[in-house]
């Protein structure tokens, strides 16, 4: 989901703490960044990267998790996401997406996904969160936007450009 800075600091009560302190690492923050479209972004044009990460990559809240419809709708994200992220790497870089590995979350078929644009698996690690000091899930809209989400059993994939 893309979000201007102000809905970003009034859906999360320690978004604006976060900014600043990334800021102050020098790190470039943008908002309004489409997974399925960044490589087109200005901000973004030209760039390559070492890693992409997508944390729970989720296309919205449109019904039942199990329906066909919406992993459908998950699906085309995820593979746009992808699509983009694929361009945007360096050589030797890699794309991480963590996801939840039981069903229907599953039915995503993130490896089918990513090698239908040039990307292959190389690697899947159990999930965590403990091993991520700092990392709230969240999520991401709504009235609960700022709550997390019950992680279950999830993974943290691991891809890379098909040579």
């Amino acid at each position: 989901m893309c979000m201007f800075p102000d809905t970003v600091t009034s859906m999360f009560k320690k978004a604006k703490k976060h900014i600043k302190n990334l800021r102050k690492l020098s790190a470039t923050v943008l908002h309004e960044i489409d997974a399925t479209t960044m490589k087109n972004d200005l901000n973004l044009v030209g760039k390559s990267f070492d890693r992409i990460v997508f944390n729970f990559p989720h296309g919205g809240f449109i019904g039942q998790e199990n329906n066909k419809r919406v992993i459908e709708v998950h699906r085309t994200l995820v593979q746009g996401f992808f699509k983009n992220a694929a361009m945007m790497l360096t050589l030797q870089g890699e794309v991480h997406v963590t996801h939840k590995t039981v069903y229907p979350f599953n039915e995503w078929n993130l490896a089918q996904l990513a090698n239908e644009v040039g990307l292959k698996l190389i690697e899947t690690q159990d999930f965590y969160i403990e091993e991520y000091p700092g990392y709230r899930n969240k999520r991401g809209n709504g009235k609960k936007a700022d709550k997390p989400f019950p992680l279950g059993e999830s993974a943290k994939f691991k891809f890379a450009k098909i040579n």
